[in-house]
């Protein structure tokens, strides 16, 4: 460790004659010249050796005890929730479903919040970054069972919390598990190409840990992988419901680690899949429902070069897979024995899962405009006659898909979500309109969250969470979390009230929380925002 700290703090005159040379470069390059794309490599390179560097002599400094506890009063449970959202934006963006569930609203005490977000950064990180896309990743938060509770020399009128962070995925072989938290180790439970660590995350959440007078330990399944971290904190009752980070003198940069790890781990992504070379999987997905084989077959040939074209037999099985599968567009033959196409067409309408998804309706009955008005009344989008012309059967796909992206985009950049203003299916329209209303409805409650959403919703979570991404493009609590953004842009533009009152007024209890958000969502401050709006 010695060797290492003295070999990155010799690294920091080369990076500075590295870095800065880099932005006079980056200035001088054109956007559109053919060599830019290796200055941006470079850059974030820099970025991630940066971000090693300081892992190492943050472990350094905690090793040696350089890092006195700063314990300030605060909700260790709001703070922790807080943290937790920020990788919500990332995890929502690959499909990965998150679930914060605590026993207790509050849990008011005293904490270095440095020292908490830096545990927690690395748990939720690592959490998602080896799990996989359509995975989940669930922080449960309680008070620990007496058995759990380890003999560590904590004041004796503490009480015990437990959270536990779980993430989806293969299991960590049991040979490995006793070595995670070693420095420099690299073993993790899958290869999930997003560039190489330290090694030195886990083993920092010990120290810390460890410092704080609590344990971390890891439970692994077959598909799931658990760590628990035990930590005792007295209960406050001098905390006042302003006392949060960010508040108090010397707190102006909470949330940065996390925010830069966040950073990191999209950089990582971006460069992985810029450079990964597999091409086979294309970005949209459709279904091709047809009982006549050697069309079925055709049909899958000719579109998979710019789909991933999954196939079924009859009405029946396609349905089963539609709803499997959640693809981009339906394309369905209309005779056809068990369930035909008309009735693929008034079920997949019919279910609130489904009911967006674009159909193109295809028929043999040439001529027969009755069976091409029966189809659009059970609201195929599309019907084609047979024999069916591939290029435009393909050029309709194609517009359909665009159609389809830029409803999300006209939703993503609406201040105020009118729903009635979009063209999309009544089913979907009657939806979004009810939870854009229980938000507004809820819009200065700060409590209100997923749990409480799903339930006004009455539709089942995962269900809910699949609809809500397939319209706009969001999770949940992107979802909730974007409503009560625009919201408050709309007030920063429009009203007098200060950022502060704006916070409150958007269900933020906390301002600097508030803020993050705000530039992650706007690209500025909220500040900034409200002198010049139109810079967004």
């Amino acid at each position: 460790i010695n060797f290492f700290t003295s070999i990155s703090h010799d690294l920091k005159t080369p990076l500075t004659l590295v870095i800065d040379p880099l932005k006079q470069l980056d200035s001088l390059i054109p956007m559109d010249a053919p060599y830019r794309s290796y200055v941006e490599l470079i850059s974030k390179n820099v970025v991630r050796i940066q971000h090693m560097i300081s892992q190492l002599l943050k472990f350094r400094q905690i090793e040696t005890l350089k890092v006195p506890l700063d314990c300030k009063p605060g909700d260790i449970i709001k703070f922790v929730d807080n943290i937790f959202s920020l990788f919500e934006f990332y995890a929502g963006k690959h499909h990965i479903e998150t679930e914060f569930i605590s026993q207790m609203e509050s849990f008011d005490t005293r904490f270095d919040y440095d020292v908490i977000e830096k545990v927690f950064t690395n748990l939720f990180s690592n959490a998602i970054k080896y799990t996989t896309e359509n995975g989940y990743v669930s922080v449960r938060v309680g008070r620990a069972a007496q058995e759990e509770i380890p003999d560590s020399g904590a004041p004796a009128d503490a009480e015990w919390l437990s959270f536990v962070v779980t993430n989806s995925g293969k299991g960590i072989p049991e040979d490995e598990v006793g070595t995670l938290f070693e420095p420099f180790n690299n073993h993790g439970p899958v290869k999930t190409g997003f560039g190489t660590h330290t090694g030195l995350g886990l083993a920092i959440v010990k120290e810390l840990v460890k410092d704080m007078k609590g344990s971390i330990s890891v439970r692994s399944t077959d598909s799931t992988v658990s760590f628990v971290v035990l930590l005792p904190f007295v209960l406050c009752k001098d905390v006042t419901a302003g006392d949060s980070a960010g508040d108090s003198a010397g707190e102006g940069k909470a949330y940065d680690y996390a925010a830069a790890e966040i950073d990191n781990m999209i950089s990582d992504l971006d460069a992985n899949e810029k450079t990964s070379g597999r091409k086979e999987r294309k970005t949209y997905d459709i279904m091709v429902i047809e009982d006549d084989a050697q069309l079925r077959n055709y049909l899958e040939q000719r579109l998979s070069p710019y789909y991933n074209v999954y196939t079924a037999i009859n009405g029946r099985d396609g349905l089963a897979k539609v709803e499997k599968v959640m693809p981009q567009l339906v394309i369905t033959d209309l005779a056809m024995p068990e369930v035909d196409g008309f009735e693929v067409c008034r079920r997949i309408r019919s279910n609130i899962k489904t009911s967006h998804i674009p159909i193109i309706a295809l028929s043999a009955l040439g001529e027969n405009q009755k069976a091409g008005i029966e189809a659009l009344e059970c609201e195929a989008n599309v019907f084609i006659s047979k024999p069916v012309d591939i290029d435009y059967l393909h050029k309709q796909i194609s517009n359909f898909i665009k159609n389809q992206n830029r409803l999300k985009e006209l939703y993503s950049k609406k201040f105020v979500a009118e729903p009635s203003h979009i063209a999309i299916s009544s089913v979907d329209e009657e939806l979004l309109k009810k939870a854009v209303g229980f938000i507004e409805e809820n819009l200065e409650n700060e409590e209100y969250g997923v749990d409480d959403f799903v339930s006004d919703m009455a539709i089942g979570r995962t269900r809910l969470y699949q609809k809500l991404n397939d319209l706009t493009g969001m999770s949940i609590k992107e979802f909730i979390l974007d409503i009560r953004l625009k919201r408050a842009s709309q007030l920063l533009s429009e009203s007098d009230y200060t950022v502060a009152e704006i916070s409150t007024m958007t269900g933020f209890a906390n301002p600097k929380y508030f803020s993050v958000c705000f530039k992650r969502h706007f690209g500025q401050s909220p500040t900034d925002f409200k002198i010049n709006p139109d810079a967004k």
